[in-house]
Parts: structure tokens; C-alpha cells; sequence
């Protein structure tokens, strides 16, 4: 809770307090560089408690079918197992991010959202009302 009215000098002096449980997931040490390097940008990019430990395997699943699907696009053009390929893992991606909350349907709920934005011009000028 904050404290109303002026703050004490020692309470601005003071250090704050670093709270240890805010460390982010590493990478496991057996991933290939590609995924090492998708895996830190992915962590890094959302809040330090958004993963646990728990999350560590579907987030590693994540990143390789990402990476497979980056792959798979490339050859598209002259395999058509690739845009099979590509098309399996990029369902897969969508799925997992889903799970992992990355996607923003499932960071924000539709309520809250509408709540923000402001009322429709239509909805503002109804003709009945106008004199």
C-alpha cells in the first residue's frame, strides 16, 4: 500500500528491494544455435514471471516448429513435402502459442479490450435524435 502525504528521507534514501524470483528462463544448454537465439528473443520479449520451469518443454517445442517452418518455406518452391511440412509445423506453432499465452488472444480478454476503445461515431449521431 502507499503512504499518503510527504515521504521520510530514509524511506527515499533506501534501496528497493530486489525480488530474486524475477529471473528469467534460460535455454537448455542441448538447443542448436537457432534455437538458442529464438529461445532468449522469446523469453526476453515478455515479462520476467511470464514463463516457469514448467514451461520450458512446450516453449522448446515452440521454437522448433517455428524454426522447422522457416525451413520448410524455403523449399516450398521446388519440394511439395516442404509446404506439407511447413504447414503442420505452423498449425503446431499456432497451437502452442496459444498455450504459452504469446498470441494476443490469449493475453487479453474482449471485455477489457472493448472497455478502452472509445464509442462508435454511429452509435454517437442517432438520426432520431437529430433536430
Amino acid at each position: 500500500m502507499l503512504q499518503r502525504g510527504r515521504q521520510s528521507r530514509a524511506s527515499v534514501v533506501t534501496f528497493p528491494v530486489v525480488d530474486l524470483d524475477q529471473t528469467r528462463l534460460v535455454a537448455p544448454s542441448w538447443l542448436s544455435r537457432d534455437e538458442r537465439k529464438l529461445f532468449c528473443e522469446l523469453v526476453g520479449s515478455t515479462r520476467a514471471r511470464h514463463f516457469t520451469p514448467a514451461d520450458e518443454p512446450l516453449l522448446v517445442a515452440y521454437v522448433q516448429a517455428v524454426l522447422l517452418g522457416r525451413r520448410a518455406i524455403k523449399k516450398a518452391g521446388k519440394d511439395r513435402g516442404s509446404l506439407a511440412t511447413w504447414e503442420r509445423s505452423t498449425k503446431i506453432a499456432g497451437t502452442l502459442a496459444t498455450k504459452l499465452r504469446l498470441c494476443p488472444q490469449s493475453r487479453i480478454d474482449a471485455v477489457t479490450v472493448t472497455r478502452g476503445r472509445p464509442s462508435s461515431p454511429v452509435a454517437a449521431s442517432r438520426p432520431w435524435e437529430e433536430s
